[in-house]
């Protein structure tokens, strides 16, 4: 792993090349950083990055175990996609309550098992606590993005993403507006570098399906799917093959 620097040079660099504007630079500026990239020396094709954004405060305290035990499987039906088995696919999860927790930056996924894609069955990873920082959370996604599209283009390589978040409600905290979200989104998705956009909402009656395509709207997304808070095998479904988030992003590969 090698790192880049986010800041007004990191971003400026990404707008000479066409791929973002100078607003959606300026914005994703503004808390510059360090972000983690991997090594594509030995990747021969463009990669596909797939990264996953998890909600981890205290409302989904009581579905700890149904995300702890089904999490897996989606990455398991990932494994048998043609983009892994190139060595093309490449995996980061994120989780978000007061703020953003990155549980392992974009690492290669293998079809076999033996990467460093972290599994919450494999010990004391999912602790749900806390509250909603969802737009802080993915305003450090898309700075991670634009980090790791430099970096494919330092490499010769043209790399897409998709982006899945799964959430039980709104964003409480605030400190970023969704419209400036949804400006870079939208962005990333006209020049076809975000092919997939998708958020999987448990939904009640403190959090509906119209507050759900709401959100969507409001960051720029492309698909939401909502699933039942009162049914526990909803829960299940969110990550499971053949879930619509393993669909949604199977369906692209």
């Amino acid at each position: 792993m090698s790192s880049i620097t986010i800041d007004t040079k990191g971003t400026n660099a990404l707008v000479k090349q066409g791929t973002l504007s100078q607003t959606a630079a300026t914005f994703l500026a503004t808390q510059p950083r360090d972000i983690e990239v991997p090594d594509l020396s030995g990747v021969y094709g463009d990669p596909v990055f797939s990264c996953f954004l998890i909600d981890e405060s205290g409302s989904m305290n009581p579905y700890k175990q149904s995300v702890i035990d089904d999490q897996s499987d989606v990455i398991q039906a990932l494994r048998g996609s043609a983009e892994c088995k190139n060595g093309t696919l490449f995996i980061t999860q994120c989780l978000f309550s007061d703020s953003a927790r990155v549980l392992h930056p974009l690492t290669k996924l293998s079809p076999s098992g033996t990467d460093e894609v972290i599994l919450f069955n494999s010990g004391d990873h999912y602790k749900p606590n806390g509250c909603t920082a969802l737009y802080q959370s993915l305003f450090y996604l898309l700075q991670d993005m634009t980090a790791n599209i430099a970096n494919a283009l330092n490499s010769g390589l043209k790399c897409s993403f998709e982006i899945g978040v799964i959430t039980d409600g709104k964003d409480t905290e605030g400190g970023i507006q969704p419209a400036e979200i949804s400006t870079v989104i939208q962005e990333l998705q006209s020049h076809h570098i975000i092919r997939n956009s998708v958020i999987v909402g448990l939904t009640d009656p403190e959090f509906t399906i119209a507050m759900l395509d709401d959100l969507k709207s409001k960051l720029g997304f492309q698909t939401a799917i909502s699933l039942s808070k009162a049914d526990p095998r909803e829960i299940r479904r969110a990550f499971i093959h053949g879930s619509p988030l393993a669909s949604a992003f199977l369906a692209k590969h």
